[in-house]
């Protein structure tokens, strides 16, 4: 494993919009790595996750942006091992046609080597509804050990 003082952390995202059923909890997946200094993600299999390799107090951050629409709610979460809920924010679809809904999460908590992390999605505005690929912005998953 790494020495506490070097960056362990990983910030993935999708390049591509990912699709949300109406009313479905959707674990987001991501295809590509800004960075990964501990193999914390693959981009083979299990996609949506951000594994620890090296126990520790983490910062977990998440960014989405969804598709344009007026009606419903929207909410992202990050979950530990598919079963503890870490963190949620909800929000009424932003009432402006025209307008993305944007929304980010982030917490602290301390994950054991092999614990990890995945962000779903959630949306309710009566059809299906796109969590955009937005450069830099959406959607990108991130996770840094603090050091200490």
């Amino acid at each position: 494993n790494r020495s506490s003082t070097s960056d362990i952390g990983a910030r993935v995202f999708n390049s591509a919009a990912i699709s949300l059923t109406n009313d479905t909890v959707t674990v987001l997946t991501f295809d590509s790595e800004r960075f990964d200094t501990d193999t914390i993600h693959s981009t083979a299999s299990n996609t949506g996750r951000l594994t620890a390799t090296t126990a520790g107090k983490y910062i977990i951050i998440a960014n989405i942006s969804f598709q344009d629409n007026v009606t419903g709610y929207r909410l992202i979460r990050f979950i530990v091992n598919a079963a503890t809920i870490i963190a949620t924010f909800a929000s009424p679809a932003v009432a402006t046609a025209g307008a993305a809904t944007r929304m980010a999460v982030s917490t602290i908590y301390s994950l054991a080597a092999t614990d990890y992390v995945t962000v779903s999605a959630y949306q309710n505005s009566g059809g299906a509804l796109n969590v955009l690929a937005e450069a830099n912005e959406s959607p990108e998953f991130a996770m840094m050990k603090q050091v200490g």
